[in-house]
């Protein structure tokens, strides 16, 4: 949107303004601040009205951190957070699932106004083994005939900015569902290769 020429009115909380100097030039408020960091949270904070929290990315770890975003919001006068969560969250049996309940009831109960983005899985899950993908020819997954509704981290982020103003919604956000013989189209451009894919 920024880069379409739009007028920068946001604010982005970041652990490391170096990585952001893109957005900064963009006109993009860059503060300082880490979900370990609850004071350093709430300056961050300041000001703002409307809050897109990113989950964060330290499995194991996200529960304290996202109480920390969660308190320090409520102290610093936000309005409204916006959640990327896990699809169907309060049913959802994967390990993984647990953080996002848990964040979910912490929205619930500290009586913000908020909104769940339950997104789909996300296409950048699979690069962590492209070298290993590209040489073997083939995408191994446990999916079986399933298919995979996922979707690009800025596919997700261009949608987000429609429903992050609607206080009390959940949104199941996912892509175009992709299943054995193939592999996500996204992966095959970033391995040059058309893939096939075996199960475990």
């Amino acid at each position: 949107m920024l880069r379409r020429g739009a007028p920068a009115s946001g604010i982005a909380a970041v652990r490391n303004p170096d990585k952001a100097t893109d957005l900064a030039t963009l006109g993009v408020q860059v503060r300082t601040a880490d979900y370990f960091d609850r004071p350093a949270l709430e300056a961050a904070f300041a000001g703002v009205d409307q809050l897109l929290m990113i989950s964060g990315s330290e499995v194991g770890g996200r529960v304290p951190q996202h109480a920390n975003v969660i308190d320090a919001a409520t102290g610093a006068g936000v309005r409204l957070v916006a959640y990327t969560s896990i699809p169907d969250a309060p049913n959802n049996t994967l390990q993984l699932a647990q953080e996002h309940q848990a964040t979910e009831r912490m929205l619930a109960e500290s009586g913000i106004a908020h909104v769940l983005l339950r997104n789909g899985w996300y296409w950048e899950n699979y690069a962590n083994d492209l070298g290993g993908t590209a040489d073997r020819g083939v995408l191994v997954g446990s999916a079986g005939d399933g298919r995979v509704a996922g979707a690009a981290r800025a596919d997700y982020a261009k949608a987000g900015r429609c429903y992050a103003r609607r206080s009390g919604r959940t949104y199941r956000r996912r892509g175009r569902g992709v299943g054995a013989p193939r592999a996500p189209p996204r992966v095959c451009t970033r391995v040059g290769n058309t893939l096939g894919t075996r199960g475990l």
